[in-house]
């Protein structure tokens, strides 16, 4: 593996994390009410309780957790699992939030797509 190669996937790893995170500390915003933090903003377009979205965000913390995982381990689906995951995050925050609401969610979440889609066509799953 080229040294370029190897940050690029060191990248997805770190990303990927990062989406972890991400939806486990949401996931416990929504349950826990922390003084001075207060509740996650879901935006206006949708309106769901916070015991779905608590629920909602444990689910893709699993699945970002499965998909680091399979890529510390070098399976191939994980790549495709990761790269869907972020689509569809990037989705659900247009959803929620409209189309020109810019999230670190989105930033990141863009960020791994070109990550991945833009790996050497021999490395690619």
């Amino acid at each position: 593996m080229r040294y370029t190669n190897r940050i690029r996937d060191s990248l997805i790893k770190i990303f990927t994390f990062e989406k972890a995170v991400q939806h486990l500390l949401t996931a416990i915003f929504f349950i826990v009410d922390i003084p001075g933090i207060g509740k996650p903003d879901i935006g206006t377009n949708i309106s769901l309780s916070y015991g779905l979205m608590a629920l909602s965000n444990l689910i893709l913390f699993g699945a970002f957790s499965i998909g680091l995982i399979g890529r510390l381990r070098d399976i191939g689906w994980a790549l495709r699992l990761i790269g869907g995951l972020a689509a569809l995050d990037i989705v659900l925050e247009i959803v929620f939030h409209g189309l020109f609401y810019l999230t670190v969610s989105v930033l990141v979440s863009t960020l791994l797509i070109i990550l991945i889609v833009t790996r050497p066509i021999g490395e690619r799953p």
